[in-house]
């Protein structure tokens, strides 16, 4: 990827957490949009992907997830995360390390930035590659 393609970013969604559909149903009526919803394994999350002008509002299901499960005992349900969409998340990763940003959570698609190193907020950056499932929802260059 050249230099100028590497540092591409977007907002892409913000996060919340739910229990259950009371906040889905509110938004989509209150609006009038559609959904996209996934289960992700390796997150131990069932995503709903609302869209909304250019980006999305993404409710965040625990399936599994622990730490997400802990995060609505103590917090109950509501926004959790901002999340970047990046064409090179190598590239982000690095920057954000020198930068003096805490990467958690990384895998193939994503890395989280811990909240005690961005003022508080958790933050994710994403690349969506060809034959992801969610590839869809890529925003990056639109």
């Amino acid at each position: 990827m050249t230099s100028d393609e590497s540092k591409k970013i977007r907002l892409h969604h913000v996060g919340i957490v739910v229990k259950t559909d009371t906040i889905k149903n509110l938004i989509r009526g209150f609006i009038g949009i559609g959904e996209r919803t996934w289960y992700v394994e390796t997150q131990g999350v069932d995503v709903t992907f609302l869209p909304l002008g250019n980006a999305y509002i993404e409710l965040v299901y625990p399936h599994g997830n622990k730490t997400i499960d802990k995060y609505l005992e103590t917090h109950g349900e509501g926004i959790h995360h901002f999340c970047f969409e990046v064409a090179d998340l190598d590239y982000w990763a690095k920057k954000c390390e020198k930068d003096g940003f805490k990467i958690v959570s990384r895998d193939h698609r994503c890395f989280f930035i811990h909240p005690k190193t961005f003022g508080g907020i958790l933050v994710e950056f994403i690349a969506m590659s060809k034959g992801d499932p969610m590839q869809e929802l890529t925003l990056i260059g639109k």
